[in-house]
């Protein structure tokens, strides 16, 4: 039993990100990219009519959660440029935000999901530079985001799911754990069921559960098993979040 407990922690989803190579990581960021697209030609193109691409779609927000949470400095400085990157293209792709999901019923005052990550990251700048005031003041933030954010399905749930993922990440007894596990698991599948669409009628909720749970080990377990070494990288190391990782030859 002992043996097989420690099996499954070293299965844990962060001890094997955390041993991606900068390549692996780009592949990961397509997949989260190929899924993202899929959810936006259902929405906007095909009206929620797809249940296959309606369930590919809701990995992009756990995947693009994890690549951010991995790759987040320690330092409060770099954490603030990071958010300050985030915040520049969160305001750049709003317009196209409008544009895309306006047609298909969206409010014009919904925020597109690059606000949480660069009010997450800016939550943890503050609270590296500012202790206790600094992370008070980035819930506040938090809180503040969540109304615009909710409509795109990126709220409180969303935020929450992050920073957990973050946690996982920063601390090694969390990365560990088999319950903080469950408890990640149990936080993605309600992120994924508060962000289902009313009008998704053809799409129960036990089924988006199911997709929660199974596409995300699969297309993790995927990226793991590619050759490390295979090429250098597929994406500029910018490319949506800075990669901190050595950069493998």
């Amino acid at each position: 039993m002992y043996s097989a407990l420690s099996s499954l922690r070293t299965l844990s989803v962060f001890n094997l990100l955390r041993a991606f190579t900068p390549f692996q990581t780009d592949v990961l960021k397509t997949l989260a990219l190929a899924a993202m697209l899929a959810d936006h030609v259902n929405t906007v193109l095909l009206h929620g009519s797809h249940s296959l691409l309606y369930a590919a779609g809701r990995m992009a927000f756990p995947l693009f959660t994890l690549v951010w949470a991995a790759n987040l400095p320690a330092a409060g400085t770099k954490l603030q440029r990071q958010a300050m990157r985030l915040w520049l293209w969160a305001f750049i792709t709003q317009p196209v935000f409008w544009l895309a999901f306006m047609g298909s019923g969206q409010s014009w005052l919904a925020l597109n999901i690059l606000f949480l990550f660069a009010g997450c990251t800016q939550l943890l700048s503050w609270q590296a530079r500012y202790g206790t005031n600094g992370m008070m003041a980035g819930i506040a933030l938090l809180l503040l985001l969540a109304w615009p954010l909710t409509p795109s399905g990126c709220g409180l749930n969303s935020m929450l799911f992050a920073l957990m993922c973050v946690a996982g990440f920063r601390f090694a007894p969390l990365s560990d754990s088999l319950l903080f596990m469950a408890a990640l698991l149990l936080a993605l599948v309600a992120q994924q069921i508060y962000s289902t669409p009313s009008s998704m009628t053809d799409i129960s909720i036990i089924n988006v559960g199911l997709a929660a749970l199974l596409f995300l080990p699969v297309a993790i377990g995927f990226v793991s098993a590619v050759p490390r070494v295979l090429f250098r990288r597929v994406w500029p190391s910018r490319f949506f979040i800075m990669q901190t990782s050595v950069i493998y030859c």
